[in-house]
């Protein structure tokens, strides 16, 4: 069956939002999804990401409301500072606050995180470096060949001297060597057991991922038309974000360039779903 607009929107919208809960219910939230198993799940970009998609369920925003409630140690307050900046500038809209449910008390719904689940190998980290950049600078580096100051702070959002300070302390105590591409960690620094762990999930941006497809959310949902021309316009002006982020997991969007006027819209729908049924692991 041909997309129309309105069966895109509806499965962006659906899609979407069993990205989110497959995320937080492999945080401890109690939900109807199966838990997020193939990739590394980025906490602070998936608060963000969530407040952004609040008005499409409220009963996810309760759930995560009180899971930070039960459970705001985990979170890196000035990441998540950074990220909410991000998002907001990237869509033009300001991101709603994500705090904790005040009258959250011990909420049968949502359990702290067990993170010795590989898909948690980020707080993980954080139990064993702390809750500062170290362990998230730790997590790039087990996953990416190597990284510099600068292209370590853009992909984590944090601030790029202190990603080098901390750079430097593990060179000057042998736990990265120094090479033409930047830092690259000494396998002996690497833990038997998070080495197994980072063997058994995958790395992606999630930040950049997500502020990519709230630009898309946010258009889509508030273009109010199902005309295709005008849609396809939108596509076609979303393309330079949306496109590295969906070759990074093995997803080629549409060229533009083959379609002509509104004939873009179907091919670019299309592509766009099957990126989102890869994020949720399916192959169909």
């Amino acid at each position: 069956m041909p997309m129309s607009p309105k069966r895109f929107r509806a499965e962006l919208r659906e899609l979407l939002l069993e990205l989110h809960w497959r995320h937080w219910c492999a945080l401890g939230v109690a939900g109807q999804v199966a838990p997020e198993q193939h990739r590394v799940i980025d906490l602070e970009a998936l608060i963000v990401s969530t407040s952004r998609l609040g008005p499409a369920d409220a009963r996810l925003t309760k759930r995560v409301r009180e899971w930070l409630a039960l459970n705001d140690d985990w979170v890196s307050t000035s990441r998540l500072r950074r990220i909410g900046e991000a998002f907001a500038a990237a869509t033009g809209l300001e991101v709603p606050p994500a705090g904790p449910d005040a009258d959250a008390h011990a909420p049968a719904k949502v359990v702290r995180p067990v993170v010795t689940q590989p898909v948690l190998l980020q707080l993980r980290l954080r139990a064993l470096l702390g809750m500062d950049v170290r362990a998230d600078v730790f997590g790039y580096l087990l996953f990416n060949k190597s990284g510099n100051s600068s292209s370590i702070s853009r992909a984590l959002y944090v601030d790029q001297k202190r990603v080098y300070n901390v750079l430097e302390r593990w060179k000057s105590a042998g736990f990265v060597r120094r090479t033409s591409g930047g830092y690259t960690l000494v396998p002996a620094a690497v833990p038997p057991a998070i080495e197994e762990e980072k063997n058994r999930v995958e790395w992606l941006n999630w930040t950049a991922t997500c502020i990519a497809l709230a630009r898309l959310y946010e258009s889509v949902t508030k273009s109010a038309t199902d005309d295709r021309y005008v849609l396809a316009s939108l596509a076609r002006d979303l393309m330079s974000v949306l496109e590295p982020q969906a070759a990074a997991i093995g997803v080629a969007l549409p060229s533009a360039d083959r379609y002509p006027g509104a004939a873009y819209f179907e091919p670019f729908a299309d592509g766009v779903i099957a990126w989102l049924r890869r994020l949720l692991g399916r192959r169909e």
